[in-house]
Formats: C-alpha cells, sequence, structure tokens
C-alpha cells in the first residue's frame, strides 16, 4: 500500500480524467491479450501443437526463428505486455496520476507497433498467419486507439 500511497501523494492530480469506461476498456483487452498470450505461451513451453483454425499457419510461425525476441518467446512478451498494460489502467484509476496515465498511452503505441511488425513478418518473411497472432494484433490496436483517446485527454496537462 505504501507503494500507490507514494504515487498518489507524490503524483499531479488531474483536473480532466480520463473516463472510467475506457480505463475499464482498457482492462477488460488486456485481459484478453494476457490469456491469448498465455495460451500461446503454454503451448510452446509443453511442445504441443497449437489448434489453428480459420488459418493454418500457427505452427509455422510459433516455431519460426521470428517467435523469439533476445532469447525469450514472444508469446513470453505478450504477457508481460499485457500485463503492464492492465496494471498501469488499473493503477491510473486508482491513483489519477498524470505519469501514470500517459505512460499508459505510450506503451498502448509500443504494443502497436510491435503488432504492426509482426503482421509484416508473418506476411512477407514467413509466408503463414497465426490466427492467435492475428487475435493479439486486433486487441493492440484496440488498446493503442484507446490509448489514443487517454493521450487526448492527458495532453495538455504536464507532470
Amino acid at each position: 500500500m505504501s507503494f500507490l500511497h507514494n504515487i498518489k501523494s507524490t503524483g499531479e492530480s488531474l483536473t480532466g480524467q480520463v473516463p472510467n469506461i475506457i480505463l475499464w476498456s482498457l482492462v477488460a483487452l488486456a485481459l484478453v491479450g494476457f490469456t491469448d498470450s498465455a495460451f500461446l505461451l503454454a503451448k510452446r513451453m509443453s511442445g504441443a501443437p497449437i489448434p489453428c483454425f480459420i488459418t493454418s499457419g500457427c505452427d509455422t510461425v510459433s516455431k519460426s526463428p521470428y517467435s523469439v525476441m533476445f532469447g525469450i518467446p514472444l508469446s513470453a512478451w505478450g504477457v508481460l505486455f499485457y500485463l503492464g498494460i492492465g496494471f498501469l489502467a488499473l493503477l491510473y484509476l486508482d491513483t489519477k496520476n498524470l505519469l501514470v496515465g500517459k505512460l499508459l498511452a505510450l506503451a498502448t503505441l509500443l504494443g502497436f507497433l510491435s503488432s504492426a511488425y509482426f503482421i509484416y513478418i508473418q506476411k512477407f518473411k514467413i509466408g503463414a498467419f497465426c490466427i492467435y497472432c492475428i487475435l493479439s494484433a486486433i486487441v493492440s490496436t484496440a488498446l493503442f486507439a484507446l490509448g489514443i483517446a487517454v493521450w487526448r485527454k492527458l495532453k495538455n496537462e504536464t507532470v
């Protein structure tokens, strides 16, 4: 509790706050993304095949050399990313800390750019698509759209 208390007491409070519906939507989408990434990570760790519908390239994508970054599976990075988004959204809901809100908006940009790059890799380097990766890209895009709304609400505030 002292961590949250310190953020509340040292952080700048906002006059114009982000609507709760946006923040709870960020939390819900982060949960969807976390579940998607955790499923892929569990499949990777167990070595079990990934059930693929609509597309047929899930295993091709998950076993490609592009599925690892710095020796860590992209699905693990996804788990961390979505946990981070959820944490930042909940922390902002609790504290209304301006820095937390702006970090949240910037983090959604990072997720969107990463997803766009990974879709490019699937299309032009691997030549196969994973439906779970596409779902993650859709979730990241929706998070980014909400992140833009957060940024617009906070852009005139100073830290």
